[in-house]
């Protein structure tokens, strides 16, 4: 029943339909590690009996902290980070209820994080009374009518009422921006912005003029098929994804990324005329964005943070030796590593996982840690603790390691 409580509550909060797919593969960092569909480690999560200590939203065991509130919004090394320094706690409720802890591969490691990161994207519910009075200081009602009240100088939008995921409203504004700009600006308008939680508010307003029980769904977006959407839809000529980001360019890591689903689609619309006159002096025309391809590309922004940085060895090696990971692992003062030295055993390796890549390593770490706790104990050894950014340093330095480097 849980399960099920679970997926409905994930299908309400993104006015979506669950279709569940192939887990993601396992890759390096980088793009390859972005979900087709990133709501599949849902049925991981459950499966795998997190439900059981861990809710989203209210479904779900307490025996761990709530997850649906956002605390997971950071990139894949740092979720994985997270979780390890939890790992004895969890050890501890695992052990008190009696039940096996999970073991994972990678990809479903990867399928996971996923997931767990994607629930920060979820959107509060739109506010209906809040959405009425964006509606008026908006002048919304300067153009559009509701309810048979309002302009007629756009659509009547009262059809929108039968869509579940304001993701249908997003599509409207985008595709008409450009329209809606020359009508506003004819009329002495001034073109609104939109922030936060604006859309779904606006949204839960023009739904509550609707008569009809019916429910138009939209399906989650695919953050892979958004990557090949935005090369294809030229967007990449004027937007630098990468960490380092381009001078010529403007960097979608410090703009557009940052928040939930509908707060990057307010951002496009907000960037509406600056983009079109950079499309026009490139050539690139303003072409029309579909209802799947929209939740496709704003799924791809916002996992643009779900991919980290490329970790430094160096600093590594420094986090390597701090968390005095080499009392187990490699030399120590103590003579023998009691754990596989990173850098030349071959007790880490298995027909499926060799260890060559930073998720995989994650993983291995994940499915020891119980072991590793035990020899900790009676090593007398404190638990190290992974901040922002050490995880991605220290999977570098690991990699290098097994790569002979």
């Amino acid at each position: 029943m849980k399960t099920r409580a679970l997926f409905i509550a994930l299908a309400l909060l993104l006015g979506t339909g669950h279709e569940p797919g192939a887990v993601v593969k396992a890759a390096e960092a980088g793009s390859a590690i972005l979900p087709g569909n990133p709501l599949e480690g849902s049925q991981l999560f459950t499966d795998k009996g997190c439900l059981r200590c861990h809710a989203i939203n209210g479904v779900g065991g307490v025996g761990g902290p709530e997850l649906g509130q956002g605390i997971l919004k950071r990139s894949l090394l740092d979720i994985a980070g997270v979780m390890w320094n939890h790992s004895p706690g969890m050890a501890h409720v695992i052990e008190e209820r009696h039940v096996a802890r999970p073991v994972f591969k990678a990809p479903e490691m990867a399928s996971l994080l996923s997931f767990l990161y994607y629930i920060g994207s979820f959107d509060a519910p739109g506010d209906a009374a809040t959405g009425e009075r964006l509606f008026r200081e908006k002048q919304c009602q300067t153009c559009h009518s509701l309810g048979g009240k309002g302009g007629k100088h756009g659509p009547a939008l009262d059809n929108y009422s039968k869509y579940a995921s304001p993701i249908y409203l997003s599509v409207g504004l985008w595709n008409r921006g450009k329209a809606m700009a020359g009508v506003m600006e004819a009329l002495k308008i001034s073109r609104p912005t939109f922030e936060r939680n604006n859309i779904p508010d606006l949204f839960a307003y023009i739904r509550s003029f609707g008569r009809s029980v019916e429910r138009i769904y939209a399906q989650p977006g695919s953050p892979r098929n958004g990557e090949k959407l935005f090369v294809a839809k030229r967007c990449v000529e004027c937007h630098s994804v990468t960490p380092q980001g381009d001078p010529t360019r403007a960097n979608l890591r410090a703009r557009l990324i940052k928040g939930s689903l509908m707060t990057i689609a307010g951002a496009m619309w907000n960037h509406g005329p600056h983009m079109w006159g950079d499309m026009a002096r490139r050539g690139i025309p303003m072409s029309p964005l579909t209802t799947e391809e929209m939740s496709d590309i704003i799924g791809y922004l916002y996992f643009l943070q779900f991919i980290d940085p490329p970790g430094v060895a160096e600093r590594g090696r420094m986090v390597f030796q701090e968390k005095r990971c080499g009392q187990c692992h490699g030399s120590s003062e103590k003579g023998a590593p009691q754990g596989a030295d990173f850098a030349k055993s071959d007790k880490l390796k298995t027909k499926s996982e060799k260890l060559r890549t930073q998720l995989e390593v994650v993983t291995e770490m994940w499915n020891h840690a119980s072991t590793m706790e035990e020899k900790m104990l009676k090593e007398s050894l404190e638990w190290p603790v992974f901040r922002g950014g050490e995880m991605a340093d220290l999977m570098a330095y690991l990699v290098s390691l097994r790569a002979g480097k």
